[in-house]
């Protein structure tokens, strides 16, 4: 019983000797002797910085020196630990010496195995070591160096003489090797990217990475293919707010004058500039709290598509058509005001003079709010379109649309009632055209009446909301004068009864188990043809796994489908896929393809993965891809085998390039990883795309 006693005094005992320097030992035998502080059994040493623990330890109070004998722990915070048996230790200069030393550190999982180092209060270095992030016994990765310092400031270990092993197999020998140990942002090199294509040759590309401030940083990535050319890529980020991100993309490819020549390109040099910008609050803190606006700009600009197939070596397809965007909105209590602008670059012409581009458009819009009774409500939107393009006929559309609405309630609110008169004008000024057409403008209203219900009521096992609507639109007055071209869209209304059904279907726990919507469309008139196209869309949720959905316009003018699109989603824990296949056969699209993608977790530590786009009508497949990831706790791997299909700018403006690969991606934790792309290209003419 003399035990416990005897330790609380000691605990005492070690704290009056350890206030003056702010370190304190405890220890089942403390001695002191001068400055000298001597303790035995079970020591358990802690600073402001350091907590230890050995079987033997030597203080000095004076100089700070620290002397650790036996079972050895030492944790520096909370990111570093070190075991050893033997150790010196200066608790004021952070200088020391160890023998043997394993090194940890929390955050990355990252271990230093040496048979001695030394240490200073910022780094550490040491001698005949092996560096992992696997399992110490048989790791399945390890780095064998003759010496190396790791610099506990910026997290980065150097190491020389360095063999890279596979379990017990030697990889890779490095005379140096460099990384860093965490993910902070800052300057260096990044990881290497290389691949093979039998028309472009060896593939190496390696970027600089730039980041001397929290808020921007900057990539300029050089590369080489060495049966194609040469180029250079820069990705400039730029954070200027809270609220706002920047992201600006530019670069140049430049062919070899024999792969222009073999290929028959129409450029010898592909160039290109991106600007990618997206703000809120831009102008609207300077106003009234209610205020509110943003910024979204996405814009590009390029000589042709291989601007955009030559920036990465990932395989990527893309469209022939590159839109570029810009909105800006500013609202306010019951005004909103919007920007607009659409610039269009069809990468398939040699020029786009004539291309049609939407520069700009200007909104207003009044939301709905009361004029003389409660139950009166109005509102406003008034647009300015400009369409312009330096060969062809321009125009400028002025629009303006007015609703005013009648509320009332009937049958003590399971049914309502609205009746609205609506009012549009639009005016047309065209330029740039030696015809006579200089004008076009056309006015109509139209009365439409509501009748609508909206219930909501619950069964012994489900709940079940309904929304069920009839619009009736009869159009007034019309007139029309001047000329109207194909591309100028005009707000007309027809006499018309439209039908409009809204369910949904909700489980005893609240689940959503169906979702339904159908509309259709009567004219009365003889305009066209009298139904409009029949739409229904289905969703059912079959469980938290599946679901199906099946949307369907049918067009009663042509007898036929104009859309059909059936998805079908599954995904647990363990799979997940999607299959989804869209038709559409109507006056603006033609098309039929099918999207597939499915993985899945099954095998401990593999995940297993596959795509498909696949194009029906034209019966080719655009792109599909399979492969495998394993994954381990401190390394994974992926094995990608991919072909797809992008679009080239040739003297035959159809040409597309077919491209089939392996794609290699290894990543050591925390070390980074390093990718190999091996590809064949071939050249094929696609009719339609």
């Amino acid at each position: 019983m003399l035990i416990r006693p005897l330790l609380f005094l000691i605990f005492i005992f070690s704290f009056s000797f350890a206030g003056v320097q702010n370190v304190e030992v405890l220890a089942k035998v403390v001695k002191k002797n001068g400055s000298m502080i001597h303790a035995k059994g079970s020591v358990v040493l802690y600073s402001q910085k350091y907590l230890v623990t050995a079987d033997r330890a030597d203080y000095n109070q004076k100089t700070g020196d620290l002397s650790l004998f036996g079972d050895i722990t030492i944790l520096e915070g909370l990111q570093y630990s070190s075991k050893t048996g033997k150790a010196t230790l200066n608790l004021n200069s952070d200088a020391g010496t160890f023998a043997p030393l394993f090194f940890f550190n929390n955050v990355s999982n990252l271990w230093i195995s040496s048979k001695s180092a030394n240490s200073s209060a910022n780094s550490y270095i040491s001698n005949k070591s092996i560096v992992s992030s696997c399992n110490v016994q048989n790791p399945d990765w390890k780095i064998d160096f003759s010496s190396g310092e790791f610099n506990k400031k910026t997290s980065f270990l150097s190491i020389y003489n360095a063999v890279f092993y596979a379990g017990k197999i030697p990889i890779l020998y490095l005379p140096y090797f460099s990384f860093s140990t965490d993910k902070t942002r800052r300057t260096g090199l990044l990881r290497p990217k290389v691949g093979y294509g039998s028309s472009e040759g060896l593939y190496y590309s390696q970027a600089l990475y730039i980041a001397p401030y929290t808020n921007w940083d900057l990539q300029i990535i050089p590369q080489i293919r060495t049966k194609r050319g040469v180029g250079v890529n820069s990705i400039f980020r730029y954070v200027d707010s809270p609220y706002s991100n920047l992201n600006i993309q530019t670069g140049v490819f430049k062919e070899y004058s024999k792969y222009v020549k073999e290929n028959s390109l129409i450029n010898n040099k592909h160039y290109g500039f991106e600007v990618n910008y997206d703000r809120s609050k831009l102008f609207s803190g300077y106003f009234s709290t209610d205020s509110e606006d943003g910024l979204y700009l996405d814009f590009t600009y390029l000589n042709d598509v291989d601007y955009l197939n030559t920036k990465t070596n990932d395989g990527a397809s893309y469209n022939k058509l590159a839109t570029s965007t810009f909105n800006y909105y500013f609202k306010q209590d019951l005004d909103y005001y919007g920007l607009y602008a659409k610039y269009y670059i069809d990468t398939a012409k040699v020029s786009n003079k004539d291309t049609l581009q939407e520069l700009p458009t200007l909104q207003y819009h009044r939301f709905s709010n009361y004029i003389f009774l409660d139950k009166l409500l109005y509102s406003v939107d008034a647009k300015s379109k400009n369409y312009d393009r330096s060969k062809g006929l321009n125009a400028t559309q002025y629009e303006l649309n007015v609703p005013f609405t009648f509320y009332y309630s009937l049958l003590g609110d399971y049914l309502k009632f609205s009746a609205s008169e609506n009012i549009y004008l639009t005016y047309v000024d065209y330029s740039n055209d030696a015809t006579p057409r200089s004008f076009g403008q056309y006015f109509r209203n139209y009365h439409k009446f509501s009748i609508y219900t909206d219930l909501a009521k619950p069964y012994d096992n489900f709940y079940h909301t309904l929304y069920l609507g009839l619009d009736y639109v009869v159009p007034s007055k019309e007139k029309k004068s001047g000329y109207f071209a194909d591309f100028i869209p005009v707000d007309t209304e027809q006499k018309s009864l439209s039908l409009n059904l809204v369910e949904y279907f909700y489980n005893s726990e609240g689940d959503k188990k169906v979702s339904h919507t159908l509309k259709q469309q009567y004219f009365f008139s003889n305009y066209r043809y009298k139904y409009g196209d029949l739409e229904n869309s289905i969703k059912v949720y079959f469980s938290d796994k599946i679901n199906f959905s099946n949307t369907i316009f049918y067009s009663h003018e042509y007898s036929r489908f104009s859309k059909i699109q059936n998805s079908l989603d599954y995904s647990n824990d363990m799979y997940s896929a999607s299959i989804t296949h869209t038709y559409e056969n109507s006056e603006t699209a033609n098309s039929s393809y099918l999207t597939l993608k499915a993985n899945t977790d099954y095998f401990r530590n593999f995940n297993i993965f596959a795509t498909l786009n696949y194009d029906f009508k034209d019966n080719f497949t655009k792109s599909w891809s399979f492969g495998f990831k394993k994954k381990k706790k401190c390394w994974d791997y992926s094995i990608v085998y991919s072909e797809n299909t992008t679009p080239q700018l040739t003297s035959t403006s159809d040409n597309s390039i077919n491209k089939k690969g392996i794609y290699i991606l290894f990543n050591l934790y925390p070390i980074g990883s390093i990718d190999y792309k091996f590809t064949k290209e071939t050249g094929t003419t696609q009719s339609g795309n």
